[in-house]
């Protein structure tokens, strides 16, 4: 799924949670008030915390489906994860609100029990909480949103506390005094707690946290079972808005040409994509060395200084002017070397020539093997 339409999906989903929100909140809290319920305005106030995280919502998902540009390559991706963050602080701050203000109500010996009208406006709001949950949620997963589940989760935090609510009224008015007081700061360690949670979430996205292990393990499995990659050498993954990216170091045959290479890279990039959808960007770095030869490569000489020391040991064989192509083989500590002649030069009579080149190029230390190759 593109970015554009990400935004879109993100975007109506949003506006349809941010329309019930504004109507329930509204509820809730005149009914919170004219009942008496410390719960149902507790509640209330929750619901209107959702109001104003959907705006929230809103804004990061337009600026985080921007293009990449000069100044941001990998996209805007993180400002969705700091709305995330912002929407976890904003629902610590409403929890730690409502708990103080319900604690002191229930040392409030002369608190009257709430009107028996805010046990329907408490179960209505279960209805609309919980439905929004289903709603938001399918969307999430569908587009890979990390800002919608996470708006999704404050859904579902909402209907769980609208059905503390719902016990903590019915008990108070069943004769059990300030149940709705508990209640009320039951429901605001729950949207506190919700609040942390999210903010753990989007922290670990900010410090590059890898990708969940499960799917970190099915990449892997993945690679590894297409028969050109001898080994992994490194996997690093992490997230950013909900959508992962991959970074990958793979080992190859080290004579396989650079076009074959690249195309076991495209077609590994292509497939991760494809089989986990919430993998937006992958990165594959074709490695054709041991890991021990690493720490070598820098001390061989670079193509063209390398060709012009073979030209000097070849001066004096004059089939080597007759040389089409040299493909050299950069491995461990020596670079083996493929000569291209044409086929005219293939018979005994220059058979002298071809060994000269060869004995000549092995007198030069960095190389190791030197082999032979004809095309017409």
């Amino acid at each position: 799924m593109g970015i554009d339409q990400r935004h879109r999906v993100t975007k109506k989903v949003t506006l349809i949670g941010a329309l019930v929100n504004a109507m329930l909140a509204s509820v809730q809290i005149l009914c919170g008030l004219i009942g008496q319920s410390q719960a149902l305005l507790a509640d209330g106030i929750h619901t209107l915390s959702d109001l104003s995280s959907d705006f929230i919502v809103l804004y990061a998902t337009s600026q985080s489906s921007r293009a990449a540009d000069d100044d941001h390559p990998y996209g805007h991706g993180r400002i969705e994860t700091l709305a995330s963050l912002l929407l976890g602080v904003i629902l610590i701050s409403v929890g730690i609100s409502i708990g103080i203000r319900g604690g002191l109500s229930i040392f409030t010996t002369d608190k009257p029990n709430p009107e028996i009208i805010t046990l329907f406006f408490a179960g209505l709001a279960i209805i609309s909480k919980e439905s929004l949950y289903r709603y938001t949620i399918r969307a999430a997963r569908t587009v890979h949103s990390t800002l919608l589940e996470s708006n999704a989760l404050h859904h579902r935090s909402d209907a769980l506390s609208s059905i503390v609510v719902v016990i903590g009224i019915g008990s108070q008015l069943a004769g059990i005094p300030h149940m709705d007081a508990v209640a009320a700061v039951i429901v605001a360690l729950m949207i506190a707690s919700m609040g942390y949670r999210l903010g753990h979430k989007s922290l670990s996205e900010l410090i590059d946290s890898s990708l969940d292990k499960s799917l970190v393990d099915e990449i892997r499995s993945l690679i590894s079972d297409n028969k050109n990659i001898k080994a992994i050498h490194s996997l690093r993954t992490r997230s950013m808005g909900g959508l992962g990216y991959v970074d990958a170091e793979l080992r190859v045959d080290p004579r396989l040409t650079v076009s074959e290479a690249h195309y076991i890279a495209f077609s590994l990039e292509q497939r991760i994509k494809n089989e986990f959808p919430s993998i937006i960007d992958v990165s594959i770095h074709i490695d054709p060395l041991t890991e021990s030869g690493h720490d070598h490569v820098s001390e061989l000489p670079n193509r063209q200084e390398l060709l012009e020391k073979l030209q000097d040991y070849w001066v004096s064989i004059s089939s080597h002017s007759k040389i089409s192509q040299i493909n050299l083989h950069y491995l461990n500590h020596k670079i083996d070397i493929d000569i291209v002649l044409p086929v005219t030069l293939c018979g005994s009579d220059h058979d002298g020539q071809i060994t000269q080149l060869i004995e000549r190029a092995r007198e030069i230390a960095c190389i190791g093997q030197v082999r032979i190759f004809y095309s017409r």
